[in-house]
């Protein structure tokens, strides 16, 4: 995927939380020797329904990007009770066959089209450098402002609140991924699976430490970071597997890790 920062590897889709950056569900994609019974409603569609199964509770906003966004989409997940936001390119189906023909010209005019069927769903068109296209079912048509450099000074220009909204909470997958970076435990390997292995592992830790310090931090002005959580983490693993090293041994042989 030349778009991404990580271009090659294996693909993992994620449903992250986009303030904690908790994972709450992820897909392999296997790509289309995929072994996964997929519906006609297309791939996007299918990976956005099963990542959301594990969602148990209602009202739920989720943001994703143009590869899974579709009209037929955001039907079904409101239908089931969550919320939703994406961008979408304007030739996909259900949405109206004029709506290409409405071209914004200057920075900051926008449009949007409500649907007549599903009165939630609407289709908000903003220019910004370029035409941007979004469709939500949570947000009415509200005009804000956003800052932006033009000719060597900040202005400030009318933005639609859906955007500014996707902007704010869209990044919860990227910041799942730069956290799962730090402190990583990958050894170089030419085997596929050991990628998935190394993948479940950092994930895992990642979804202790935030659970931790989120129900054992009294001070959340002062929250354990992630390195001491894993150095905590190691030494307990230690005193279980190795039960004959002695409290100065264990600190020693420690220290020598993190050096």
């Amino acid at each position: 995927m030349p778009m991404k920062p990580a271009k090659r590897g294996i693909k993992v889709w994620m449903l992250c939380d986009s303030r904690l950056e908790y994972v709450y569900n992820f897909e392999p994609c296997c790509g289309k020797k995929d072994n996964v019974p997929r519906s006609e409603k297309g791939l996007g569609y299918d990976v956005i329904r099963f990542l959301c199964s594990c969602l148990k509770s209602t009202g739920h906003h989720i943001f994703f990007d143009r590869f899974f966004s579709s009209v037929l989409l955001m039907r079904d997940l409101l239908n089931a009770g969550q919320y939703s936001t994406g961008t979408i390119i304007l030739n996909r189906k259900y949405l109206p066959e004029n709506i290409k023909e409405f071209k914004l010209k200057t920075a900051g005019e926008s449009k949007c089209f409500q649907c007549i069927e599903t009165p939630n769903l609407t289709c908000t068109i903003w220019k910004d450098k370029r035409e941007i296209a979004l469709v939500s079912t949570a947000n009415t048509y509200t005009i804000e402002s956003t800052k932006r450099r033009i000719g060597g000074n900040v202005a400030s220009i009318p933005c639609p609140q859906t955007i500014r909204q996707y902007n704010k909470f869209m990044g919860g997958v990227g910041l799942a991924d730069q956290k799962r970076q730090y402190y990583d435990v990958a050894r170089k390997s030419y085997k596929w699976w050991f990628y998935m292995y190394r993948f479940l592992i950092n994930t895992a830790v990642n979804n202790a430490h935030i659970i931790y310090t989120l129900t054992n931090m009294p001070n959340l002005k002062r929250p354990m970071n992630l390195y001491t959580f894993k150095m905590g983490l190691i030494a307990s693993l230690i005193k279980k597997t190795c039960g004959l090293l002695s409290p100065h041994q264990l600190e020693s042989f420690l220290t020598n890790m993190s050096v």
